[in-house]
């Protein structure tokens, strides 16, 4: 079996991975859409892959996935399935279509009759991310897609090191954290904590900025909010997210639990106006949150991905609003508009607002990196969704590991 990164060797997003067995099958893991916008050397309408497996929704590990065209099978997560598809809906985006094959971890199964996949279920800010041992020609590669050890399922995270899967030939390994570390907050429950400590004092509304699908982020709101007699106010798009996670297991939250309101912004109920939403539309109206914000603003905590200035101007005669910036703080620079740089660095630097910075990874600090690798002691490592590889070398060497293996993209490698 041979490997080839097209992208992914020294930047972070965009992860596209080839593997081609002796007898000629391709298979490539992840298509992700570069953080950049500029697209892989890759040709999409002209390649021979047999498959595509995807690891999680995140959109620099699957956002050119459509790109392969409808006959190629993509193999992927019920819960990733139906979060692209939820998505979709919400952006006016036709629904997945082609020859897709939902996959659920801990499973194992056969692609174009070569390659052996095992699913292993990582702890990421995604509900649904994926781990894989690619099986063929006698060789084991692990691809370990994003994970962390610091997450509400770390769990997963220590049953993979404590009975890790043997003889594996190479371990394509994250190493995004290479360069940064959480200096603050180290775990999920640590954030939990930061959010009840603003939220047990707050005088006037407050809003958390983060992703909809980072569900580990939100359960830590919830909590905060059931010790504090708050409430979290959430989106459409979000409670449709719950809904669907809520059929995998009873203990997501939904808009039905005391803690969670709904906002029901008019541009998102129009986009679920068709009678199969009906049911859904119906739970919305008993628990939109109504007036209520402005009745007693001091109750409320909303999780967004960018503040309602309309709000925030509408709220501020009540005294300081806190906005919780949850996510990697890189964003918030000029090249990343797609986040709302603009108007979230604005409401950092007006007056009424108290600005907090309370956020963790959902990506593997360096040695929560080496514990892994150490326990999957596969003959050859080589990092992948990093912007260091370099320094990734010089650390894993420093500690030990004399197995290190940087690659070039789009250059084959034999295993």
């Amino acid at each position: 079996m041979k490997a080839k990164i097209y992208r992914g060797t020294k930047e972070i997003g965009g992860t596209c991975v080839e593997l081609t067995a002796d007898n000629g099958k391709i298979l490539w893991v992840d298509l992700g859409a570069p953080l950049d916008d500029k697209n892989p050397n890759i040709d999409y309408a002209n390649n021979k892959l047999d498959a595509l497996l995807i690891s999680h929704p995140h959109q620099d590990h699957f956002g050119l996935m459509e790109k392969v065209g409808t006959d190629v099978p993509i193999y992927i997560g019920e819960v990733a399935f139906d979060f692209i598809n939820a998505t979709k809906i919400f952006i006016d985006l036709p629904l997945l279509k082609g020859n897709y094959k939902t996959i659920k971890p801990w499973q194992t199964f056969t692609i174009a009759d070569t390659f052996k996949i095992q699913s292993f279920l990582t702890d990421h800010s995604t509900p649904e991310s994926f781990s894989f041992i690619i099986e063929a020609d006698g060789k084991r590669v692990f691809y370990s897609g994003d994970f962390r050890a610091t997450g509400r399922k770390k769990i997963v995270f220590d049953k993979i090191v404590e009975a890790p899967p043997k003889n594996i030939d190479l371990l394509l390994i994250e190493g995004t954290m290479v360069e940064r570390a959480n200096h603050i907050y180290l775990t999920e429950e640590s954030v939990e904590e930061g959010i009840y400590n603003i939220l047990k004092n707050q005088k006037n509304v407050s809003f958390l900025i983060s992703s909809a699908q980072n569900i580990d982020r939100l359960i830590s709101i919830i909590r905060a909010c059931k010790k504090t007699g708050k409430k979290v106010v959430i989106d459409v798009y979000t409670a449709w997210l719950l809904e669907m996670l809520h059929k995998q297991s009873s203990n997501v939250p939904t808009m039905e639990w005391d803690e969670v309101k709904v906002y029901n912004k008019p541009s998102q109920m129009e986009k679920i106006t068709d009678k199969t939403f009906d049911e859904f539309r119906a739970k919305i109206k008993t628990n939109s949150v109504g007036a209520s914000v402005f009745q007693s603003p001091s109750d409320f905590i909303y999780f967004v991905r960018n503040p309602s200035m309309q709000l925030v101007n509408a709220l501020r005669k009540h005294g300081k609003i806190n906005v919780i910036y949850s996510q990697w703080e890189g964003y918030l620079k000029e090249e990343y508009q797609q986040y709302f740089t603009d108007n979230i660095n604005a409401l950092k630097q007006d007056s009424d607002i108290d600005f907090h910075s309370i956020h963790t990874s959902g990506h593997a600090v360096v040695p929560d990196l080496m514990k892994f690798a150490k326990a999957i002691n596969s003959s050859k490592i080589t990092p992948i969704h990093t912007a260091f590889p370099e320094i990734f070398k010089k650390q894993f060497e420093e500690n030990g590991f004399n197995n290190i293996q940087l690659w070039e993209d789009g250059i084959e490698y034999q295993i």
